[in-house]
């Protein structure tokens, strides 16, 4: 049976306790304001800590870290997932963050001039409400995938090999996880690898500098994309062994079709399989956010630097939102800090 709190009402409601969140929240906590963050996750960090096992990020841990606390580790080194998870444990614990966790939000409705924020466990009214969940929400899939009488999985539920059944394996995607996954099976399995472009593959390290490193030297994470690169994908950052290991899967072109256990491809070649993972990212989904007038396009509100047009409603994790960094926790903070100005200021 669920217990119902009587609605409390609050300043400002964030929604989501990863690096956009937490940010905001120091930056309004800073400013003496009333906020909570809620967070759906059993755990501040569990966003990352469930994460595929081998994941580390390309960021060094000098552009992870959070405002007024490092990361326990040099700043050279890149995290791990979990070291990741940890420390943003650490963070909201450290400042005493009010974050709510295992409290999802159904929805988000217009009550007077302020918010009805209903959540699992309670109904919040809010002057005010950030959201900053991240994208990794709703997975995209193709269409085809349903005509598969094989099973299949997306990236977001892949963990480690054990994940994958059978033996002769397809990937589809070209980004970075698609790399990393195909990294982690090449020993184990027969891997093909889908793409609708041939991936670019570039350095992660730049005569013996992160590139990131090399980005800040010459100003170039701050500065907003330019409109012709939003879009684009992503190049595949080789670090370690990777270009070795995914050298190992055979290339294919993009799939057109599929039927049972045979997909098809652009050159009209069918080869057969017997497992899929897709790692072909994710969409946006607001469909929690019941306000007329919401704009409810990820694009437009890019354009908007996370600026709805419902007045007091603010969103942060937008990939080139304010800077080419946006999709990265150095760049992410500076959103939320930007973010959190604004939204001071419209009182």
């Amino acid at each position: 049976m669920i217990l119902w709190i009587s609605m409390k009402e609050i300043d400002y409601v964030i929604i989501g306790a990863g690096q956009c969140g937490l940010s905001a929240g120091m930056y309004l906590q800073k400013a003496k304001e009333d906020f909570i963050i809620l967070d759906q996750h059993l755990e501040v960090g569990d966003s990352w800590r469930n994460r595929f096992e081998s994941l580390k990020l390309f960021s060094p841990a000098a552009y992870c870290q959070l405002p007024d606390l490092k990361m326990a580790l040099p700043s050279s080194v890149r995290p791990t997932k979990n070291q990741l998870a940890d420390y943003f444990s650490r963070y909201a614990s450290h400042f005493d963050l009010p974050v709510h966790t295992k409290n999802r939000v159904t929805e988000i409705s217009k009550l007077g001039e302020a918010f009805l924020v209903k959540t699992t466990f309670e109904e919040i009214k809010a002057k005010k409400v950030i959201v900053a969940n991240g994208l990794c929400q709703k997975p995209f899939i193709p269409e085809w995938a349903d005509n598969l009488s094989i099973p299949y999985i997306h990236s977001g539920q892949y963990r480690t090999p054990i994940s994958v059944k059978g033996k002769k394996v397809l990937i589809v995607g070209g980004g970075n996880s698609a790399a990393q996954i195909i990294a982690d099976l090449t020993n184990y399995f027969e891997i093909h690898w889908s793409t609708i472009k041939k991936p670019k593959l570039r350095s992660l390290s730049v005569f013996g500098k992160n590139i990131l490193w090399w980005g800040e030297k010459f100003n170039k994470l701050k500065k907003p994309a330019k409109e012709k690169r939003i879009g684009k994908a992503e190049p595949i950052y080789l670090f370690d062994d990777l270009k070795k290991k995914i050298k190992k899967a055979k290339r294919q072109p993009e799939v057109i079709g599929a039927g049972s256990n045979q997909v098809t491809f652009s050159n009209q070649k069918t080869e057969q399989y017997e497992f899929v993972l897709f790692a072909t990212g994710f969409t946006s989904d607001y469909s929690f956010i019941n306000i007329e007038g919401f704009e409810n396009d990820m694009e437009m509100l890019r354009k908007q630097q996370g600026v709805s047009s419902v007045s007091g409603l603010y969103f942060l994790g937008i990939p080139f939102q304010r800077s080419r960094s946006s999709h990265l926790i150095y760049g992410g903070q500076r959103d939320a800090a930007f973010i959190v100005e604004i939204a001071r200021n419209a009182d």
